[in-house]
């Protein structure tokens, strides 16, 4: 039994695999270091989930006092900053080619003008406790650089969820395959 859920240890996500057979219309990758990424360091106290603003109608008749209330939630959001990326996460989520240079054997990655539409299975791993997992999100990078002596490579990010959140009491590394 989880009695509470605290920290953050690590962001996993994965490429969306869609079932049409499936309730939410997508599953969730096995568990397999080939098909789950970290999604890189994610900056101290930078990382939230919440609910956009609820739409609410209200319906009221004109012949009496009749009323009917219809509540819409807002679409849930992640929004961390990654710290620090490497050219493998930048060319995974900006999109682009990663270039190595025949003579120095350096490499080179151009970010392009336009971001890859692409869809990925998340899991946020706590220090303990409730793991969130949506099978479907997408993530809206910006690329953030700040000049100065106390300034670092920033990208903030923002997770748009497509699939409803899932608690799971399973807290445990994707990428890690249990042997039974």
């Amino acid at each position: 039994m989880v009695e509470s859920t605290m920290g953050l240890k690590k962001i996993f996500c994965a490429e969306s695999e869609a079932n049409a057979s499936e309730s939410s219309g997508y599953n969730i990758p096995a568990a397999s270091a080939e098909a789950w990424n970290d999604l890189g360091d994610v900056y101290q106290e930078t990382c939230t989930l919440k609910d956009g603003d609820s739409t609410v109608t209200v319906h009221k008749s004109e012949t009496s006092a009749k009323k009917l209330i219809q509540i819409e939630p807002g679409d849930t959001v992640g929004e961390l900053s990654l710290m620090d990326p490497n050219l493998e996460q930048l060319a995974r989520y900006f999109g682009g080619e990663i270039v190595t240079d025949a003579t120095t054997s350096k490499k080179r990655w151009v970010k392009p003008r336009k971001l890859p539409y692409k869809e990925y299975c998340i899991k946020f791993l706590p220090e303990e406790g409730l793991m969130v997992v949506t099978r479907a999100a997408r993530i809206v990078p910006t690329f953030s650089i700040t000049y100065s002596s106390k300034g670092i490579c920033l990208v903030p990010m923002k997770i748009e969820f497509m699939t409803p959140l899932e608690m799971d009491e399973d807290a445990s590394n994707p990428t890690e395959i249990e042997v039974g």
